[in-house]
C-alpha cells in the first residue's frame, strides 16, 4: 500500500510531479529542479521526508537489547543523543540501516519506510524473553526536512535555536513536546528533521516555507546526496552489502562496542584489511538509458557495478554512487552501458 503524504492539501504544498517511491508517493519536483537545487545550495529548502517512518522500542531492556543487534554503540548513548548504525545477519551483509534516536522513555529508530517490514520481522526474530515492546508508528507522524546554509536560521524561526551546536542525530523537543527537531545532514549539507503529530502537519510545512525554506523534490534532493557521497537503502545498499562497503564506517560501525550481530565477520575484515569493493563517486558526460545496476567494465573485465545515476540538474553531465573493486586504482576508462559510454571515478 502506497501511503499519501500528510502535507498534502497544504496550501504551500502544491508539486508539480509525484511518484510512489519507498512505499510512499512523493514529489519528484515543484517547480524546476535546476532551481530547487539552487535553493538547496544558497538558501535553504524544505523537502517532504514521507519515505522515512518510526519504529518505537519501550521496555527496560530496550538499550542492551538493540545495543547488541546493530552496528553501532546503544547503551552509551545520553538521553536526547543518536546514531546511525547497520542492522546485519550473521554473514554481516546489510539488512537495514536506522538512525538510532534515544529518547528519555523510548528510543526511536528511525527507518526507510520501504524497509519497516522486513526490519520489524529482523527484530522480533531476536525478541526472545527481554523486557522490550517493538511498536511501528509510521502513520502517527509527519516527516519533513530542511537543508541548506540557512538551515540554522528556519531551525530558530521554528523555536530551535543553536542548531550548528548540536551533535548529529541528537533531537529536541519543541511545542510542548509534541515535535521533535533532529539535527541531520540527510543530504550533506546543514540540515535537520522535523517528526510532526500527523493532524499538525500541514502546521508544520507551512511554517517551514514561511520561514524561508523552498519547497523540494526527490529530484533535486537525489543529485545533492549523490554529490555527498550518501548511499540509500534500496538503491546503493542491499542485503548483498556489508557495512565497510558503503563509504560510512565511521559514523555507523563500532569496533570498539564488543559482540552483536555479524561482528565477527565485520572485525576480520578490519584485521585484514580484506574489503573487496568500496563505494566511490562517479561522473559520466551521458547516463540516457543505462539500465541500473550497471557493470563497470575496464580492458573488458568487470571492476564493479553502479547503483545510482542521476543527470545533474544545474551542471552539465550525470553524477552517480556505484561499488568499485579494491584493487582497481584507475579512474579512466572504465565504461558502462550499451552504447558504452566512459565513466571517471570522482572519489575514493
Amino acid at each position: 500500500m502506497i501511503a499519501a503524504s500528510p502535507f498534502s492539501g497544504s496550501r504551500a504544498y502544491e508539486p508539480a510531479e509525484t511518484r510512489a517511491e519507498r512505499g510512499a508517493e512523493l514529489p519528484q519536483r515543484f517547480t524546476d529542479p535546476r532551481d530547487e537545487y539552487e535553493a538547496a545550495r544558497g538558501g535553504a529548502a524544505v523537502v517532504d521526508r514521507s519515505d522515512r517512518v518510526v519504529v518505537e522500542l519501550r521496555g527496560r531492556d530496550r538499550k542492551t537489547w538493540l545495543h547488541n543487534l546493530v552496528t553501532n554503540a546503544v547503551t552509551t548513548l545520553a538521553d536526547d543523543a543518536g546514531a546511525y548504525a547497520f542492522a546485519c545477519d550473521v554473514r554481516g551483509r546489510v539488512q537495514f540501516d536506522l538512525n538510532i534516536l534515544n529518547l528519555p522513555d523510548t528510543i526511536w529508530i528511525d527507518v526507510d519506510r520501504a524497509a519497516a517490514p522486513g526490519a520489524l520481522a529482523h527484530l522480533e526474530r531476536y525478541h526472545i524473553s527481554e523486557d522490550v515492546a517493538v511498536a511501528l508508528r509510521a502513520e502517527d507522524f509527519a516527516r519533513l526536512g530542511v537543508c541548506g546554509p540557512r538551515a540554522a536560521e528556519i531551525a530558530a524561526a521554528l523555536g530551535a535555536g543553536g542548531l550548528t551546536d548540536m551533535s548529529p542525530l541528537s533531537s529536541r523537543p519543541l511545542d510542548g513536546g509534541r515535535t521533535r527537531l533532529i539535527r541531520h545532514d540527510f543530504c550533506g549539507l546543514v540540515g535537520f528533521e522535523l517528526v510532526v503529530p500527523r493532524a499538525e502537519a500541514h502546521t508544520a510545512w507551512e511554517r517551514a516555507v514561511s520561514a524561508g525554506a523552498r519547497p523540494m523534490g526527490r529530484i533535486a534532493l537525489d543529485v545533492l546526496r549523490i554529490e555527498a557521497g550518501i548511499p540509500w537503502l534500496g538503491r546503493d545498499i542491499d542485503d548483498t552489502t556489508l557495512p565497510p562497503e558503503t563509504g560510512q564506517v565511521d559514523r555507523g560501525v563500532s569496533y570498539r562496542k564488543g559482540c552483536y550481530l555479524g561482528q565477527e565477520i565485520l572485525e576480520r575484515m578490519r584485521s585484514h584489511g580484506s574489503l573487496a569493493r568500496r563505494l566511490v563517486r562517479l561522473r559520466t558526460p551521458d547516463g540516457h538509458d543505462v539500465s541500473l545496476p550497471a557493470t563497470m567494465e575496464l580492458g573488458g573485465k568487470d571492476v564493479g557495478r553502479v547503483t545510482s545515476l542521476v543527470a545533474r540538474v544545474a551542471r552539465s553531465g550525470w553524477v552517480g554512487l556505484g561499488y568499485l573493486r579494491t584493487h582497481v586504482t584507475q579512474t579512466t576508462g572504465i565504461a558502462i552501458g550499451d552504447p558504452r559510454r566512459e565513466i571517471e571515478i570522482a572519489s575514493a
